[in-house]
C-alpha cells in the first residue's frame, strides 16, 4: 500500500532520479526533476500532499540548499534531505544548524539507509500534520463550546425576563389599551381637543410593548439550545429569490441594490423554518440599518475547513456606513445598540447566531474596507454532524503524544 504521502527527488544526475524511482516506486509515489526550477514547480502544484523534498546541493541554477528556503515558505511542515558530496559537506551541517534541513545524505547513498531515513522523515511530516489538524480541531471544538455557553447563558437569562416581567407586560398593555376610553369617560364623552395625540401614544407604547415582547421571544429560543433537526432540502438561491420578493418594496424605497452570487444548484439540508426565518431577520437588519442606494451582495459555497470537512460558507457585504466605536463583535449581543440608532436592539442578529449554532455551524461579523460590515455564516454539509466532544479531543492528543515519543526514541536509536 502506497504511502498518502509524495516524494520529491531533485539531481541533475539522470542515473541518480530513475535508480531511485525505480527502488521506492512500490512504496511512494515519486517525482522527479533535474534542476530545481522544476522541482519548485511540481511542489507548486501538489502542494502539502508532497511530504518529503530530496535535493542534490550542486545543481546547474539555484542549488539544493535554495530550493529548501523557497520550498519551506511553501509548506513549513515539509521534510527536506540534502544530498551531497563530500566537498559540500560544509553546506550540508550549515543548512541543517540553521533548520533548512531535516538531515543530510553523503553521496553514493545506501538504499537501505536512504530507506530508513526516508520513513523516519515521513513519519516525522505524518506526526506534523496530524499535530496541525489536532490544533484546528481544538480551536473548532473551543469554538463551538463558547457557542454553547453563550447559547445557555442567553437561555438561563430568558427564562428569568420572562417569569419576571410578562406579567408585568400584560396590566401594562391592558391599561394602554383602556387608556383612550378611559380618557373619554372622564371628561364626559366630550372629544378631546387633540386625539390624535393620545392615539399616537397609545400606538408608541404598544409598539415599545411589542418589541419587548419581541426581544423575549428570540431570546426565549435560546433556551431550548439544541441541535435541530435538519430534514429540509434548500436551494439557497430560491430562499434569497423569495427574500427579495417579500422586501422588494422596501429595498425599491431605499434604492438598494441586491447582487447575489451563488449558484442556482447549490443545495443543502437545513431546519427550513428556522433558516427562512434567519434571513428574513438579516434583511430586515440590513434595511433597518443602510442608507439609500446602499448595496447588498451575497455569495456562497461549499469549502473545506481546517480540518478538511465539507462546509457551507455564506457571505453577507454591505456598503453601510458604521461609526468608529461600533464593533461587529457585539452584533450579535442581544442587548447591542448601534450609536446611530440608540433605540435598537441587536436581538434579530442573536436570533441568527442561534439558528447557525443550532445547525452546528457560526455567525462572525467584521467591518470591511473602505466601509461597510461582512457576515459569515457556516455550517457543515453534513447535517449530522456534532461537534467533538472534549474529552474525545483530549483523548486523541493524548494518544498522539505518545506514538510522537516513541518516533522520536526509535530516530534516536
Amino acid at each position: 500500500m502506497l504511502s498518502p504521502y509524495h516524494i520529491l527527488y531533485v539531481d541533475d544526475e539522470e542515473k541518480a532520479l530513475h535508480y531511485f524511482k525505480e527502488i521506492f516506486e512500490g512504496e511512494y509515489v515519486i517525482h522527479i526533476a533535474n534542476n530545481a526550477m522544476d522541482g519548485y514547480r511540481i511542489l507548486q502544484t501538489y502542494g502539502p500532499q508532497i511530504g518529503l523534498l530530496l535535493t542534490d546541493q550542486r545543481m546547474p541554477g539555484p542549488s539544493g540548499v535554495e530550493l529548501m528556503e523557497h520550498a519551506k515558505k511553501l509548506n513549513p511542515n515539509l521534510a527536506r534531505i540534502l544530498v551531497t558530496a563530500y566537498t559540500d559537506y560544509q553546506a550540508a551541517v550549515d543548512a541543517v544548524n540553521s533548520g533548512r534541513c531535516f538531515r543530510y545524505l553523503h553521496k553514493p547513498w545506501d538504499p537501505e539507509e536512504l530507506g530508513q531515513v526516508i520513513k523516519h522523515a515521513m513519519d516525522y511530516y505524518s506526526a506534523l500534520v496530524e499535530r496541525e489538524q489536532l490544533l484546528a480541531e481544538k480551536a473548532d471544538t473551543v469554538r463551538h463550546m463558547l457557542s454553547a455557553d453563550k447559547i445557555s447563558g442567553l437561555g438561563i437569562l430568558a427564562e428569568g425576563l420572562n417569569h419576571h416581567l410578562r406579567n408585568a407586560l400584560t396590566v401594562v398593555r391592558a391599561f394602554i389599551d383602556l387608556a383612550p376610553m378611559k380618557l373619554m369617560e372622564e371628561i364626559g364623552g366630550v372629544h378631546p381637543r387633540d386625539p390624535s395625540f393620545w392615539l399616537d401614544v397609545q400606538h408608541q407604547a404598544q409598539s415599545q410593548l411589542e418589541r419587548i415582547q419581541l426581544l423575549l421571544s428570540r431570546l426565549a429560543e435560546g433556551s431550548h439550545a439544541k441541535q435541530l433537526e435538519r430534514q429540509d432540502e434548500c436551494t439557497l438561491l430560491a430562499v434569497l429569490n423569495e427574500m427579495r420578493e417579500v422586501f422588494a418594496a422596501s429595498l425599491k424605497e431605499k434604492d438598494i441594490q441586491l447582487d447575489f452570487q451563488v449558484s442556482p444548484d447549490l443545495k443543502f439540508l437545513v431546519n427550513n423554518s428556522r433558516f427562512l426565518q434567519m434571513w428574513r431577520l438579516i434583511f430586515m437588519e440590513e434595511l433597518t440599518h443602510l442608507n439609500t442606494a446602499d448595496t447588498i451582495q451575497i455569495s456562497a459555497a461549499v469549502r473545506p475547513d481546517v480540518t478538511g470537512r465539507q462546509q457551507i460558507v455564506m457571505y453577507v457585504r454591505d456598503t453601510g456606513v458604521w461609526e468608529g466605536k461600533d464593533r461587529p463583535v457585539n452584533l450579535f449581543d442581544p442587548f447591542y445598540t448601534r450609536s446611530r440608532k440608540p433605540d435598537d436592539f441587536g436581538v434579530n442578529m442573536m436570533a441568527c447566531y442561534v439558528t447557525m449554532h443550532l445547525h452546528g455551524g457560526t455567525a462572525e461579523a467584521r467591518h470591511l474596507e473602505p466601509r461597510g460590515l461582512e457576515l459569515k455564516l457556516t455550517m457543515p454539509l453534513e447535517p449530522n454532524w456534532v461537534p467533538p466532544k472534549e474529552e474525545d479531543f483530549f483523548r486523541q492528543l493524548v494518544n498522539h503524544e505518545q506514538r510522537w515519543r516513541q518516533r522520536e526514541e526509535m530516530a534516536a536509536a
